[in-house]
């Protein structure tokens, strides 16, 4: 009986040896984080496993069976799923499913304080805050240079993550304002006086009058109070 008992420890020492050279749960959840912390190695910010699961093997697959790891569907934040194949010798593939919920913390633009709208942003009304992407909408802005210069479709309350949709490029030439032609070809440029007949955005043509020869024109708005024409 006292030899039993003496063996006890270390019987329990060499379980615990065999056990460590089959993989567990937590080694597949280590390989999944490391699969998608490379799949989306393109976000700027912290990724975490919020949750995980596995169908496990009914027969233990020890370390260092080479492997094959797919994904079902796209990786991004939120729910994701993946095959784990692994390649035993002499027997079949052993295929187990993974599941995990990812979490990405990502510094976003958000609004400093209320602003009304037709807002043109700059610096005083814009910050950056750090969000869980799986819960923010595909047209956020994670970047202050996107924002700035931009001009607000709607009155948005302060706290609110900037989205595109929310926000527009300024009107540059407005309808009945004089504005500069500038007439470009190969190997000229002529500059003329003229009236918008359109509101015009940047890039956007519109309907310009020309006061020398009273033509009305199709010109392309490239800065403020003055429009292009190309020959």
């Amino acid at each position: 009986m006292k030899i039993l008992l003496l063996l006890i420890p270390f019987l329990l020492v060499f379980s615990d040896l065999g056990l460590a050279n089959y993989y567990e749960e937590r080694d597949y959840r280590e390989i999944f984080l490391q699969e998608i912390r490379s799949a989306l190695k393109d976000l700027s910010g912290e990724i975490f496993l919020e949750r995980f699961r596995v169908e496990t093997s009914e027969r233990a697959v020890p370390k260092g069976t080479p492997y094959k790891f797919e994904w079902i569907g796209k990786p991004k934040a939120g729910s994701n799923f993946a095959l784990l194949i692994f390649q035993v010798k002499g027997t079949e593939n052993r295929i187990l499913r993974l599941w995990g919920y990812v979490e990405v913390k990502v510094p976003v633009v958000t609004l400093k304080k209320d602003v009304g709208p037709k807002t043109v942003l700059t610096e005083d009304e814009i910050e950056m805050e750090v969000k869980a992407l799986s819960r923010l909408p595909h047209d956020v802005f994670f970047r202050r240079e996107e924002v700035l210069g931009k001009e607000t479709r709607m009155g948005l309350k302060a706290g609110t993550v900037l989205r595109s949709s929310y926000l527009t490029l300024p009107t540059l030439v407005k309808r009945n304002q004089e504005v500069e032609i500038i007439a470009k070809g190969q190997a000229f440029m002529v500059k003329a006086k003229g009236v918008a007949l359109q509101n015009g955005r940047l890039s956007e043509f519109i309907k310009v009058k020309n006061l020398s020869s009273q033509r009305v024109i199709q010109a392309k708005v490239v800065a403020e109070g003055i429009v292009e024409v190309s020959f």
